[in-house]
């Protein structure tokens, strides 16, 4: 299948609390406003880092009989879901991560090779004074999650058609940009599903299975265990070969992660996926977003903190453990500094290199959830060389975020 996917072009979240999810963003983690706008049913605002895009919105009133549509030449996709009786639920009265839109070269080329899947927008044109795109929507595979297929190629605005400019001067206070862009996506599925998804976005989107690490297993992916619960992760990404060359032939940077638990339904027991799914409506969906810095993680988490940002707290004995300290010095880092601020560090070095002085560095940390459902949180990641996820940096972070559940942090 050639790839018709180019990269992220926004995520999209819905919030019942839209001030304090701005506020997140915007003062804690240095977004900017660029444009935003308000109709009878929704409001929206348009937030950017650099290369990462959201797009924050919050439905004001489900009822839409009344409602007044100011132009069909718009960009719009909350309408038709939330005028639908059988997609209304995906995103009203919670928050959530819902929407993964997406560059594509040929939206009509990917709904043809792909006639079975659900299209809640159907191919439409959006134009404004800068241009035009076209769009459709369609559903994933998982939970609440869809995705907006964009062309944007004769498009030259700031977003989208029919959003208002913000003047950024004009916004109170200031918070310098920390994020670049985004280094992955990962849900919260339900057992014995995570390949299967896999599949699907084979399918759909051209992405295949890429090795999380050296512990990877094809058919039963990069486990956890923390005594009777633990969970799966499987990845995926663009495949990197001619017949599914990227855009401008740039390196693919949509990658997604698969996390699936390992407890019996009807156990009776509860993990991080569980709980997930739980607070989540009962549904499989995002989990959090991984975004890369646009200095070093260190100066990210520094400012962050001080803007009143709350991470997870790693183990009191992480940064103690001999194996951990050689590999924080070895990476040229301290380990007084990485545990002030609760940063994890890992090598992707394998046994027959690891003595090799240029070793491929990972390091990462958690934020609390920053909704009040306790669900969908941000992942602050610096790669230096490292392209796949450290076995040991992904144990610990298990660890720390069933901790979370269990309220020891």
């Amino acid at each position: 299948m050639v790839d018709e996917t180019s990269g992220f072009h926004h995520i999209e979240f819905h919030t019942i609390q839209p001030n304090h999810t701005l506020d997140v963003l915007v003062r804690i983690y240095g977004f900017q406003i660029i444009a935003q706008r308000t109709t009878l049913n929704y409001s929206q605002w348009f937030l950017k880092s650099y290369e990462c895009q959201l797009l924050i919105s919050s439905v004001l009133n489900s009822d839409l009989n009344d409602e007044i549509i100011l132009t069909n030449n718009y960009y719009d996709i909350l309408t038709p879901i939330i005028r639908n009786s059988t997609t209304r639920d995906l995103i009203l009265d919670r928050d959530t991560v819902f929407n993964i839109a997406l560059h594509v070269k040929s939206i009509q080329s990917i709904l043809d090779k792909n006639s079975d899947v659900q299209v809640l927008v159907s191919l439409r044109q959006a134009i404004d004074e800068y241009g035009s795109i076209e769009y459709a929507c369609i559903k994933s595979c998982i939970g609440n999650v869809i995705h907006t297929l964009i062309d944007a190629s004769q498009y030259l605005g700031p977003c989208l058609p029919g959003f208002t400019q913000v003047s950024i001067s004009k916004q109170d206070g200031f918070t310098p940009l920390m994020i670049h862009g985004i280094d992955h996506i990962a849900f919260a599925v339900e057992k014995h599903s995570a390949l299967s998804s896999i599949a699907w976005y084979e399918k759909v989107f051209g992405m295949k299975r890429f090795i999380v690490n050296r512990e990877d297993d094809p058919f039963q992916g990069f486990t956890v265990r923390l005594g009777t619960v633990g969970m799966r992760l499987f990845a995926s990404e663009f495949w990197k070969c001619a017949e599914t060359a990227v855009v401008n032939e740039k390196k693919s940077n949509v990658k997604l992660v698969f996390g699936e638990s390992l407890i019996e339904n009807g156990s009776g027991s509860s993990d991080q996926i569980t709980t997930f799914i739980r607070k989540h409506k009962g549904q499989a969906g995002i989990q959090h977003i991984a975004f890369t810095c646009v200095d070093n993680i260190k100066h990210v988490v520094l400012i962050a903190k001080a803007n009143g940002a709350q991470f997870l707290s790693p183990l009191a004995d992480y940064y103690r453990q001999e194996n951990n300290g050689r590999k924080i010095e070895e990476a040229g880092e301290n380990v007084s500094e990485l545990a002030e601020l609760g940063i994890l560090l890992d090598d992707e070095a394998d046994d027959c290199n690891r003595l090799c002085s240029n070793k491929r560095i990972l390091l990462q940390i958690f934020t609390k959830s920053i909704f009040n459902n306790d669900t969908f949180f941000l992942e602050f990641i610096e790669r230096r060389g490292a392209t796949g996820f450290g076995a040991g940096n992904i144990r610990i972070l298990w660890k720390i975020v069933q901790q979370q559940i269990n309220g020891e942090t």
